[in-house]
């Protein structure tokens, strides 16, 4: 069994990127034009923040029979099979609760919710998600399911 998906951000996640870079625009717009050099240099670091986790965005998914490969704008994710126990989430308010995450055009970082606890995510699409459970340390990751 070889099955690789293509990832597209969901549309909701699509929007609020949008909104979210037109707020951040319109800071760094601020502050080259009316503010002083510590607004600027503020600006600029937290765009950055918002910004460089793109570069982790995942834009494909392969299950073969021993990993799960995520291909990575930069990079890529492998997790071993065996070292995981995987479950399926069917629920759309995964993602209430940022403990340190962004959603910039992926869903990335650390999150909680009181059924799971806290997980960290890696995907863009909040429909169709499996959490892998770490079998040795219990940590969760969230990502995006290699089925359609």
């Amino acid at each position: 069994m070889n099955i690789t998906r293509k990832l597209l951000p969901s549309r909701m996640l699509i929007i609020y990127s949008i909104i979210i870079s037109a707020i951040v625009g319109y800071a760094i717009y601020y502050a080259f034009t009316e503010g002083n050099t510590l607004i600027r240099i503020v600006v600029i670091i937290a765009t950055l923040l918002i910004v460089l986790p793109v570069l982790r965005m995942p834009v494909s998914i392969n299950e073969d029979n021993d990993t799960i490969r995520i291909k990575l704008i930069v990079g890529e994710k492998v997790f071993l099979k065996k070292e995981h126990t995987i479950t399926h989430i069917k629920t759309k308010s995964l993602f209430s609760v940022r403990l340190f995450a962004t959603s910039v055009f992926l869903y990335w970082g650390y999150f909680w919710t009181k059924s799971i606890g806290t997980f960290y995510a890696l995907c863009v699409d909040n429909t169709n998600l499996i959490m892998l459970t770490n079998k040795n340390d219990g940590s969760k990751i969230v990502i995006d399911s290699p089925f359609v």
